[in-house]
């Protein structure tokens, strides 16, 4: 008899960030809050799709790494699921044969390694260490011939002199440096 598996975000900011309809959501919030927990659960939308893929990248690979980080989280949360992890390449993949894989982005012009990829949902943990041109280089990878739209999601503590503070300023507090209530959540434009 197998058992059951219910892999649930947590009320709140979590499943909004979650249930987000945006190209890009980038998810703010202190230590612990579930941000990078969030994206390892996002990629599970799209699981069951073969041609599916998704990248999440850390900064360098040794964060990837860390006990407690991205990589020992998954292990958690992937193989109830089906998740079969090449360590070697940090690259899960599904019984379909869709894949999620973890990057590192150590130096600015590791960007280019991804020149020609297709790539349905690109994220990053911890944004505000990414530089612009890291972040808007990939931007330009992230679409596909899957059927998955191509979307971004970011997680972060927005830092004031990172690139990512004029990215969200309309929903940052400018006295406080914290979210304003009222806008959290909602969707803007830009072109």
């Amino acid at each position: 008899m197998e058992t059951a598996i219910e892999v649930r975000p947590q009320p709140g900011p979590q499943e909004a960030f979650l249930k987000s309809p945006a190209d890009i959501a980038i998810y703010g919030g202190a230590a612990g809050s579930g941000k990078s927990f969030a994206m390892l659960l996002e990629s599970l939308y799209h699981v069951a799709n073969p041609r599916f893929r998704a990248i999440l990248f850390r900064r360098t690979v040794p964060m990837i790494r860390l006990q407690g980080g991205l990589l020992d989280t998954s292990e958690q949360v992937y193989p109830p699921l089906g998740g079969v992890l090449n360590q070697s390449m940090l690259e899960w993949r599904f019984a379909s044969g869709a894949t999620v894989k973890f990057a590192g982005l150590e130096h600015p012009q590791d960007r280019f390694s991804y020149q020609g990829a297709q790539i349905p949902l690109i994220m990053f943990d911890e944004l505000v260490q990414f530089t612009a041109d890291q972040f808007w280089y990939l931007l330009s990878r992230c679409r596909s011939m899957s059927g998955v739209k191509g979307y971004v999601r970011a997680a972060t503590n927005p830092d004031p002199d990172s690139f990512v503070r004029h990215l969200v300023s309309w929903w940052i507090d400018p006295d406080t440096g914290l979210a304003i209530k009222e806008r959290s959540g909602l969707l803007r434009w830009f072109t």
